[in-house]
Order: C-alpha cells, then sequence, then structure tokens
C-alpha cells in the first residue's frame, strides 16, 4: 500500500462520474444509518445462523486467522507448508477467516490439501505486479489509478469450478470459511460466508465467490472497488488487520453437549498467521509531507494490527471454554523488502525468499509460535524516554 501511495502522489488521476447505485442514494442522514442497522442486522442473523447448522452439537477444534499484508503472504503460505510436515503435522481448521491477502490465501488454507499448498507456493512466489494491475490508468479512469483485470484472470485461473466445489463440500461437513471486505457505502464491516456461497453450487454463486475475493484485495484508490449488492466494497484492512468473532468459537451449549457425547477434546486453539512484521522498521524519516504522510499511515496500520491482534486473543481467552491463542509473524531481522523500484509490490524473489523463511519456521510450528498476545506496555518498536531519577544538584 505505502509503495502505490507514493505513485498515487506522483501520477493524479481523476476520478470518474460514474452513478451511484446504492441503496444509500438519496437518503437524509437518519434514513441512512436506520438502512446500515437493518443491513448489519440481516448479515448478522445470516453469520449466526451459519455458525448454527456447523457448531450447535461439535463445537470448532482448530480455528485459523489469516491477517493482510500484501506480497507478504508469502511468508503465511511458506508457514502453512512447512507446517504439514511437522511432526504430528497441520491441523484441519474448522473455521477459517481471512483479509486482504489473508482472504485471498484463505481458500486454499481452508482446503488444506498438499495440492493446496502447491497452489499457494505457485501463486505467491511467481506473482508479479502485472499478474494483479494495470496502470497507472489515463485521465478520466473512474475511481482508482489501476484497473484489476489481470487479477480477474487470476481468480478465474485459480478459483477453478472444482476448487469451489471442495469448499462447498467442506461446508457440508460442517466446516466454515468467511472472508471480509469493507463497505464504503454503510461505513462498515461485512463478514461473507464463502463456504456456504460455495455449497450453492450454481455459476451465479461460483462468480460472486470470485467477486467478493477480488474486493477483498481492492485497495482503495489504486484498485477499483467492486460493486456487489448495490454498494462499493473494498479491502477490508481498512477497518481490520485480521478478525474473529465470538460466535465463531461455539454457538450456545455446544460444548455441554459434545462433553455428553464423547471424551472432553484436547484444548481448542486459535491460531493467526500475521503476514508481515509486527511493527516497521526503524528508519530516517524526511520532514517533507509525502514522507510525513507515508510513515504516518505506516505507523496506523502497525496499531491497527497490534490491535486487532489483541482482540481476537482477548476473544479467545474470555470464551467459555477458553481458547488457546498463538501467533506468528514475520520476524524483525528478515529482509521483505524487493529489491529495486519504488513502486514494486509483487516482487517474486522477494516473495520467494519470504516463503523460504516461512516454511522453515513451520517446519518446527511448536517451537515458533508466540503464545497469547504482545502485551501492552511492550510494544514491538515502543520507544520509552529516559528519566534521570537522580535528586537535583545545588540548593
Amino acid at each position: 500500500m505505502y509503495r502505490l501511495l507514493v505513485t498515487f502522489f506522483l501520477v493524479f488521476a481523476a476520478v470518474g462520474c460514474a452513478q451511484s447505485s446504492s441503496a444509500f442514494k438519496g437518503l437524509n442522514p437518519q434514513q441512512a444509518r436506520l438502512l446500515a442497522e437493518r443491513m448489519e442486522s440481516d448479515r448478522r442473523e445470516q453469520l449466526e445462523a451459519d455458525l448454527q447448522s456447523a457448531f450447535s452439537v461439535r463445537p470448532p477444534q482448530n480455528i485459523l486467522v489469516l491477517s493482510r499484508g500484501g506480497a507478504d503472504g508469502a511468508f503465511g503460505c511458506g508457514f502453512l507448508s512447512g507446517w504439514r510436515q511437522e511432526e504430528g503435522g497441520r491441523p484441519t481448521f474448522d473455521l477459517v477467516t481471512g483479509v486482504s491477502t489473508g482472504a485471498l490465501m484463505s481458500t486454499f488454507a481452508f482446503l488444506g490439501e498438499e495440492r493446496d499448498d502447491q497452489s499457494l507456493r505457485e501463486l505467491y512466489t511467481k506473482l508479479r505486479d502485472q499478474d494483479v494491475f494495470n496502470g497507472p490508468m489515463t485521465w478520466g479512469a473512474p475511481g482508482s489509478l489501476y484497473d484489476t483485470v489481470p487479477l480477474q484472470e487470476l481468480l478465474k485461473k485459480t478459483i477453478t469450478h472444482e476448487v469451489i466445489a471442495r469448499v462447498g463440500a467442506a461446508h457440508r461437513q460442517g466446516r466454515r470459511l468467511y472472508v471480509a471486505t469493507a463497505d464504503l457505502d454503510a461505513n462498515a464491516l461485512v463478514i461473507w460466508p464463502m463456504s456456504m456461497l460455495a455449497a450453492e453450487g450454481t455459476p451465479e454463486s461460483e462468480e460472486r465467490y470470485r467477486r467478493i475475493l477480488l474486493a477483498s484485495a481492492s485497495i482503495p484508490m489504486f484498485l477499483p472497488p467492486v460493486r456487489i449488492d448495490g454498494d462499493l466494497q473494498v479491502d477490508a484492512s481498512l477497518r481490520e488487520a485480521a478478525f474473529l468473532r465470538d460466535a465463531m468459537l461455539g454457538v450456545a451449549h455446544a460444548y455441554d453437549v459434545a462433553a455428553k457425547n464423547s471424551e472432553p477434546p484436547a484444548r481448542p486453539t486459535v491460531y493467526l498467521i500475521a503476514n508481515g512484521k509486527l511493527m516497521s522498521d526503524p528508519s530516517a524519516v524526511s520532514d517533507d509531507v509525502m514522507s510525513v504522510g507515508l510513515r504516518s499511515l505506516e505507523l496506523h496500520q502497525n496499531s491497527l494490527q497490534l490491535f486487532n491482534l489483541r482482540e481476537v486473543a482477548h476473544i479467545a481467552a474470555e470464551h467459555k471454554p477458553q481458547f488457546a491463542f498463538k501467533y506468528i509473524s514475520i520476524p524483525a531481522d528478515v529482509d521483505d523488502k524487493p529489491r529495486g523500484a519504488l513502486t514494486i509490490m509483487f516482487d517474486p524473489a522477494t516473495m520467494k525468499r519470504l516463503w523460504a523463511v516461512g516454511r522453515e519456521m513451520g517446519r518446527h510450528a511448536e517451537a515458533a509460535w508466540t503464545i497469547g498476545p504482545p502485551p501492552v506496555d511492550s510494544d514491538p518498536g515502543a520507544a520509552t524516554a529516559r528519566v534521570d531519577a537522580s535528586p537535583p544538584r545545588g540548593r
């Protein structure tokens, strides 16, 4: 995102004047709020019904949360691959959630077979900018500097009918997959029931599945928003870097029913893969407006990621019964920046390096996980002013 921001400042693109087809068009503020509340209520009911159908008797045991991160998703893909080779192997996830690059990874992480790891490796070690977007666009481009025609073709090639059918089959077995987008019109995070959509098994549901994934990766201003059900949907990392909801950990009485029917299971666990470093590297910042603006946005994104990581950990800890919480991120000493032009986002050499780092850590996953969230008073990168506590000299 930060590299694309440079291009935004260097290349000015006029916003098109396409007419909105949003249900919010023409509403006064009170009407718009009421509509947004109804939409949120309907979506919450749909989510809870979908979770109830899966986990009312058999609660989830293993949950995977995939964060945003762009090209750093190569690290997460490598970790998943290496984790399979650890003693005991990688668990089958009852529920997977994804944001941004995590959303693009989520289908194959959810399916979880060796061939799916290979699909992720192909995607995240060979991807180039031209495989994702075209541009910068010419004057009058509607709503973005770049278009996503290459990404749309890539999604058709990778998220095939057969892949979606396998997701639908997993849904019918009681597993669940969710990705999120940000609804610009409603100013809301939208959680999409992807496995339920896959289970519908129609050409329309398959197309909708791919459009949601496209929207999940559409960085505002740089990549065009995707209109779904009348509203503009974009990358959810505007709102949350990773997400989990309490209802996803098991609905009412599920654990009581499970305990009566079988031996108590092992402690359930939420695993979070942060596709990036927890904090950006320190560096000298010039006092020009571009440098200050970009660094400020970077610090904001760091803070959002840490907040969401702690939020997910809190949900796991407060649930009854309590879930264990483990997370992994790119180590601070790993070079995760492309070597080349400032605006390069997807550099195969860098992504291969990150994939290899992730794979090696995954092969020793049990030792690599951090258990519990980072303490609030010891943020990575936090600086504490030194105070001289000695008494003043003189009188």
